[in-house]
């Protein structure tokens, strides 16, 4: 029969292992809070400049720095989107050169769909609580 120094020791290693496994989780839900958070506050800075500007594309470093934020965040959650955002940090630096490019312009994603993409983020974190 197991001695009671045995049991609480087991105890306590189920105890460690348990909130190791929680702190992962919180970390992850964290970090797709802080990605989704970055995403959005791009989305909507640029949407208030190109209403400001009336949709005239010039560069613009405040807004080349929040993608680059966005995708520094997202990176730990969706690899595939963080490179998405990247471009779009990219595109800011020099939006002429990208527009006249056609196909370069399928690598930026419009801002319809990053919105969409942080309402399903957005969805999958209510369904965790």
């Amino acid at each position: 029969m197991a001695g009671l120094g045995t049991i609480f020791s087991g105890l306590k290693l189920a105890e460690t292992s348990i909130s190791k496994v929680l702190s992962k989780k919180g970390t992850r839900i964290n970090n797709k809070i802080l990605a989704v958070s970055a995403m959005q506050r791009a989305i909507n800075a640029t949407e208030i400049y190109l209403t400001n500007s009336n949709h005239n594309y010039q560069p613009n470093e405040n807004l080349s720095n929040l993608w680059l934020e966005a995708f520094t965040a997202m990176i730990k959650i969706d690899k595939s989107l963080a490179g998405r955002l990247r471009e779009k940090s990219k595109f800011w630096s020099n939006p002429q050169r990208w527009l006249r490019e056609e196909s370069a312009m399928e690598l930026v994603p419009d801002l319809r769909e990053l919105n969409e993409r942080c309402d399903l983020i957005l969805v999958e974190l209510e369904r965790r609580k």
